[in-house]
């Protein structure tokens, strides 16, 4: 039983850990929100910095603007979706109420007390190898779809930050593109 026991303490004090890691995992989501509205108030400044400087419309700069804009435009709408989809609601697996399992391991206590002599099959019923074979279990349930929730959740936060990027870079040029046009401009008119 010496052997058991030993198998069920390292199995069950990994799956806490896990289990443990899981859960804060879930808080991870939240804190990268900043990173993406410090991004969004980024390109509003820049898009509101420009606006009333775009070049004549139907001209080549203006058709630049329009790619730029759709590009930014576009990539914002999928990072913002992502995110969304990201912090949407899911439902966490958790061990047992911690009453439950106090009421448990007492049980076990009993069972313990009354099964003083030892059974042939397995030798002697013991209340702590129970507990940590039914802490495992429950560990190893909850960590498992704990993890397929935030491996989603990271994809999409991935996703959402490369699409981030993306728009962030597409306003670069577009605000390049504005420069561009203007700074010819104003050199000839010299």
């Amino acid at each position: 039983m010496t052997g058991v026991t030993s198998t069920l303490d390292h199995i069950e004090k990994t799956l806490a850990d896990a289990y443990r890691k899981e859960i804060d995992q879930e808080e991870n989501v939240w804190r990268s929100l900043p990173f993406f509205a410090a991004a969004l108030a980024l390109q509003l400044a820049a898009l509101f910095q420009i606006i009333d400087r775009l070049p004549p419309k139907w001209s080549g700069g203006w058709w630049d603007t329009v790619v730029w804009s759709s590009i930014a435009a576009l990539a914002t709408l999928t990072a913002v979706g992502f995110l969304m989809a990201s912090i949407f609601m899911a439902r966490f697996r958790y061990i047992a109420p911690e009453p439950e399992l106090l009421d448990y391991a007492e049980g076990l206590d009993l069972d313990e007390l009354q099964a003083a002599t030892p059974s042939p099959p397995g030798g002697r019923f013991s209340a702590v190898a129970k507990l940590k074979a039914t802490l495992a279990r429950q560990y190893a349930v909850a960590t498992h779809h704990n993890r397929q929730i935030n491996q989603r959740r990271a994809l999409w936060r991935s996703v959402a930050g490369l699409a981030t990027l993306v728009s962030v870079l597409a306003m670069l040029c577009l605000v390049t593109t504005v420069a561009w046009y203007y700074v010819p401009v104003a050199h000839r008119s010299n």
